[in-house]
């Protein structure tokens, strides 16, 4: 039930204010939404959740959130469009990154020089999800759909795209809310 009211209240909200179609967004206006949103620790665990759990990308979820919060319509094919591309990308860069990170946190006790390398590690990785969300950005300033746009974009992305189950969605999106 209460789900029904993030999303119902989002609607509202929609409903309200004009809605944008086809904004000039700006990769810029997205990372510091990003910062902000991403700074609270309730967020940030629901989100690495999806992203461990589900293969979710973290930065199609916070593109989603601040279109959502910025009144921008998005559409279901869109937000498939988008999905395929940063999931190349990632799969490709960020993730193989990521992953030889986490490989490295094994070898703290025997690499002389671990807090350095760990530290340009994770600020590739950082440059690998700026990149992301550019990536994003720029596909959907291209993004030509006239299907109808979900009511919660975000909930459209984690359900009927990623196929996570009602029980993990709802708290999921209560987190994030």
């Amino acid at each position: 039930m209460r789900l029904k009211k993030i999303c119902l209240k989002s609607s509202k909200h929609l409903n309200k204010r004009k809605l944008t179609l086809q904004p000039n967004l700006q990769s810029s206006n997205l990372w510091q939404f990003a910062l902000q949103y991403y700074s609270k620790s309730a967020r940030s665990r629901a989100l690495l959740q999806l992203q461990d759990k589900y293969a979710a990308n973290i930065n199609l979820c916070l593109l989603l959130k601040y279109l959502s919060q910025q009144n921008i319509i998005v559409s279901t094919s869109t937000i498939a469009v988008l999905h395929a591309h940063v999931t190349e990308f990632s799969q490709n860069y960020t993730q193989p990154l990521r992953q030889i990170r986490a490989n490295f946190k094994q070898s703290l006790q025997t690499m002389e020089n671990y807090s350095a390398l760990r530290t340009h590690m994770l600020n590739a990785e950082l440059e690998l999800e700026k990149q992301e969300q550019q990536l994003l950005v720029d596909a959907f300033n291209r993004a030509t759909a006239n299907d109808s746009p979900p009511t919660c974009p975000l909930k459209y992305y984690l359900e009927s795209i990623l196929a996570v189950p009602k029980t993990d969605l709802d708290q999921t999106l209560t987190q994030l809310a």
